[in-house]
């Protein structure tokens, strides 16, 4: 059950961390603008240029910002005392994704508009709007899954915010989003990088739907969530560990 002084505070707590804020809402724009100067005149690259920084918003805004946060509260057992308070760990889990997705879509629509009305593109269709907004949403489900998962097993912020910044930075790296590093085919399987790939040429399409990536992600997200009931079953009956 979604409760709103909840809901409110998890909201109040991401705006008090400014490596979320700066992360989440002003590295996309500022790369993009950035980068897309030397491609002002060639709208395709411009595209690509687009969807790459779009698709890094939720991977920003969880692996650096929501990592810190929520392994700081673990480590000195504030989520334990939320728990005290009548705040399950399903509860505080399911409050900070749907602050932390607010956080996300609000920061995709502020980029979008810096972004193509900087460089003069048109809004993409209807369709592939909804269809973005929808990657964003089950992208940041799988990356807030991974970064609990990881937080409620090592308990410590020095571990988890260290192995959050290496999979954020490979993560940028093998979707060729950061550097030239040649990778060969591993970038393919990797669901950003598919979305840039196979969305940049069809911004514009009314009827285009690449249903490949949404059954990528759905199973990503069926894995973590077995994986994710059987660590917070564990920790449910070992409380002690927190």
């Amino acid at each position: 059950m979604i409760k709103k002084r909840k809901l409110i505070f998890e909201f109040q707590n991401l705006l008090g961390n400014m490596i979320t804020l700066f992360f989440g809402f002003a590295f996309a724009p500022m790369m993009a603008l950035v980068f897309g100067s030397s491609y002002d005149n060639v709208p395709q690259a411009l595209n690509q240029l687009y969807l790459s920084f779009f698709s890094t918003i939720p991977l920003s805004m969880v692996f650096v910002g929501f990592s810190s946060l929520f392994s700081q509260e673990v480590e000195h057992g504030f989520t334990l005392r939320a728990e005290l308070f009548g705040y399950s760990r399903v509860s505080q889990a399911l409050h900070k994704f749907i602050a932390l997705t607010g956080f996300v879509l609000l920061s995709s629509i502020i980029y979008s508009w810096i972004f193509l009305s900087h460089f003069n593109l048109p809004l993409p269709s209807p369709s592939i709007m909804v269809q973005m907004a929808i990657f964003q949403i089950l992208n940041t489900a799988v990356y807030f899954m991974i970064v609990f998962l990881l937080t409620m097993i090592l308990k410590k912020f020095s571990q988890v915010y260290g192995i959050s910044m290496i999979s954020y930075f490979a993560i940028m790296i093998i979707s060729g989003i950061m550097g030239n590093m040649d990778v060969g085919k591993l970038g393919n399987y990797l669901p950003i990088k598919l979305f840039i790939t196979d969305y940049t040429k069809h911004l514009a399409d009314t009827d285009y739907i690449s249903g490949k990536i949404g059954l990528y992600l759905l199973i990503l997200l069926g894995i973590l969530g077995v994986i994710m009931k059987v660590v917070v079953g564990n920790k449910n009956g070992n409380k002690h560990q927190y």
